[in-house]
Formats: structure tokens, sequence, C-alpha cells
């Protein structure tokens, strides 16, 4: 059984690269999968299954590399493929592996614990090697060397060298499913394209082997898997325009400012156009005085990929109160003291207000 101590929590995790002053920069988040991951913390990876016999080494391969990065990720608990054989045969985990409704082929009760079960499939396994040739013009030189040329200034052809070019190429391919242990649920079925690796000399094949090609992309099957199963920490470039101060949102545009005027009632603290991967992870916005330690206004948030912003109405009375004049409005991701962006501005009176 793999054991990992140092998790990493289903929760956002975050290092701040740079981002203040509203200048924007690089910052560390959680990419979360698209299943429901948080609620299964032991899994047991079953071995992959292959269509075609050549590809048994690229499978093992694969296998050993999914149980060893979800093993690394801290997410979950992996039962390894010994723990599995101890109570299962080789026939009962490509039974498993094989079937259309894992809920027909489970055996009765959780496997050693086991909540979920990772089983994945090798479908596409192409080796190939091809000779072709090429045509290198050999050019009449002088005495010192250089190019003989004809009238017209063209290079005087003397002969044709013909040099072999060999390939060496492999594809794989195939498909992982995540299903609940208990109740066969599929939790996750994640389709893996074609993944290609190509070495090519002249003049006599490479030393990798398509064979030992497709290992390699076997490795980068798993890593595709992988990145679709367990919660990844990502880096993302963040905008400053990303945060901003609002006066009004018309026509699907926010009006936006450095100055709010002390006569309205209320602005616009807008959170907008956050990277796609940013989905699902928690952030905090705040406002305080320019120097100030205390929030006036703050709010938590988890981000959704499928809206483009998220506005909150700020009583302008909450900051006159103060008697200030200058303020900072701050972005914070969960898990992180320091903000990930800031946006400075003031309240003026009506007469200097945009």
């Amino acid at each position: 059984m793999v054991r990992v101590r140092d998790c990493l929590l289903p929760v956002l995790l975050v290092v701040a690269l740079a981002g203040c002053n509203g200048g924007g920069g690089s910052t560390y988040i959680t990419q979360f999968p698209k299943w429901d991951f948080q609620s299964y913390d032991r899994v047991a990876v079953l071995p992959m299954q292959v269509d075609d016999g050549r590809a048994r080494e690229a499978a093992e391969m694969a296998t050993y590399m999914l149980v060893d990065q979800l093993a690394a990720n801290g997410a979950f608990t992996v039962i390894s493929r010994a723990d599995l054989m101890d109570v299962l045969t080789e026939q009962d985990l490509s039974r498993l592996a094989e079937v259309a409704d894992p809920r027909t082929a489970l055996p009765e009760g959780k496997i050693l614990g086991a909540q979920a079960l990772v089983i994945g499939k090798i479908q596409q396994f192409d080796l190939d090697r091809e000779r072709k040739e090429i045509r290198i013009p050999r050019y009449a030189r002088d005495r010192k060397g250089r190019i003989i040329r004809d009238r017209r200034g063209r290079p005087r052809v003397v002969r044709e060298d013909v040099i072999p070019i060999f390939y060496h190429r492999a594809a794989v391919g195939g498909t992982v499913r995540v299903i609940d242990a208990a109740t066969g649920e599929l939790l996750l079925s994640h389709s893996v394209p074609p993944i290609e690796v190509e070495d090519k000399q002249a003049g006599s094949p490479p030393r990798a082997t398509p064979e030992e090609l497709a290992l390699r992309a076997a490795e980068e099957m798993a890593v595709d898997a992988y990145k679709h199963i367990a919660p990844i920490k990502a880096k993302v470039k963040l905008k400053s325009k990303m945060l901003a101060i609002a006066l009004d949102y018309y026509e699907g545009r926010y009006e936006t400012t450095k100055k709010v005027p002390t006569t309205i009632e209320k602005f616009l603290l807008v959170l907008r156009d956050l990277p796609r991967s940013c989905d699902r992870n928690a952030f905090r916005v705040t406002i305080a005085e320019e120097e100030g330690r205390q929030y006036l206004f703050e709010q938590e948030l988890v981000w959704s990929g499928n809206r483009r912003n998220v506005a909150f109405d700020v009583p302008v009375s909450t900051l006159t109160a103060t008697g200030g004049e200058r303020f900072v409005a701050k972005l914070f991701a969960a898990g992180n003291p320091e903000p990930i962006l800031d946006r400075d501005f003031k309240l003026v009176p009506p007469e200097e207000g945009d």
C-alpha cells in the first residue's frame, strides 16, 4: 500500500510569485478534476488492460507511472497492485477492466476498503518503421573551396548524394475510468487521444526502437490520465484588469474608475475573466485604507469557470465613515496571506469625480 503523509489538500494551494500594485503576475493555483474526488480518499489502480498483446509492457509501464503520480499527489491513499492481488486474481482484474458496466463485475463489498477504482486500457498501439531517401547536391568548388557558379549565378552541381533517413514511430492511446468501488457508479471517463513519439536518424536506424518509443508514449498517456484524475497545482498568469473598481455596468461593459464620488450610494468591486484553471478555487476580496490594516469590506467566493465576472456592491458610506481618502482593493487566494492582485482608488468630492 502506498502512503503519503504530506497531503495535497483538496482546497487551493497557492504560492504567489507576483501580482501586487495592480500590475498582475503569476501565481500557483489548484486545477481541479471534473469528478467528486474529494469524497474518495482511498483509490485502487487496476493494472491497465490492452487490446494488442504487444502493448503489455507499455500497459505495465503506464500503470506504475499512474500509481506513482497519484501517490505523490497526496490527495489519495493509493492501494497497490500487490495489495489487490491478495484478494483478486488476474482474471478478476481483467474482467473489471473489460466490462462496460462495472456493477456486473464488482465483487461483494469494497476491495480492501478502496472507495474508488481507476481502470485504464490501451486501445491503440501502433509501431512503425520507415526508410526514406533524400538527395543532397554536391557542388563544384575552386581551389579555395568556393562554390563555382554558372553565368546565371547558379551553383554548378557535380553529383547528388543519396542519404537514407530512418524513422521509428509509436502511437499509444486509450481510456481511463474512475468507478465507485461500492456501487459501480461511473465517476469519470476520459479518452486519451493517440500520443505519437518519433525518432529519426540519417544513415542508420535510430537507437530507440519503436517498442522503446511506445514506452515513452505510455508514460505520457499515464500523465494525461493523472491530470484528469487528481488535483494539480498549476501556474496561471493574472492580469491587472481582472480586479477592478467600477461605477456601473452597461451593455456588457463595466465603467471602471480610480475615483469614486462621495455623492453616490455604492460602487462595484469586480473580479473578472480569471483563467479557466481557476475554476472551483476559493478567493477573497477586501477593501482597506491605503495604509490601514482593518478591512472595511470583505467577501469570500468560489470562482466558477462558467461565468466571466463577479461584482460586489460596496456602500460608499462604509469608506467615508473612516474620514480617509485613499483605499486599496485586494484579491487573495484561499490559504495565502499575501494578495495576488490589488487595485488603488480614492474617494473624491463630486466636482473631481469621473
